[in-house]
């Protein structure tokens, strides 16, 4: 009988929190780049070295990112596997970059607006911060 229920308490601890997949539309600026290489460790880095967009659109209910950068032609990507856990939206993709490809994942704390990601490439790993606002 112990047993029984001991296995319950466990069962029951290890259902994760709610999980349903993510929506709306949140709008990111990118504030900080860090580049990661092996070796020589990380290093702050402009959004032009990295050949990122200042301006990032996630667009859930389309399941797109929007990369827009003055001058140049908007990106659309597809995010895949996304995923809102309590206060957190989550997400990856592949992005469109002939010159180095490269696939990112993503999460966005609906609570803080923060955003934090990784994007990663045959050379190195790019470590992204930046702040976001639900759209209008």
């Amino acid at each position: 009988m112990i047993s029984k229920s001991g296995l319950g308490l466990i069962c029951l601890l290890a259902v994760p929190a709610t999980v349903s997949a993510a929506e709306g539309t949140y709008m990111c600026a990118v504030t900080d780049v860090y580049e990661c290489v092996e070796v020589a460790g990380c290093k702050r880095v402009s959004l032009d070295f990295a050949n990122l967009a200042p301006v990032l659109k996630f667009d859930f209910d389309k399941k797109v990112m929007t990369s827009d950068d003055i001058g140049s032609d908007p990106r659309e990507i597809a995010l895949n596997n996304m995923e809102e856990m309590g206060d957190v939206l989550l997400f990856h993709g592949i992005g469109q970059n002939k010159e180095s490809p490269r696939s990112f994942s993503a999460v966005i704390s609906k609570k803080t607006g923060k955003i934090r990601a990784g994007i990663t490439t045959a050379d190195a790993t790019l470590s992204l911060t930046g702040d976001c606002v639900d759209s209008f």
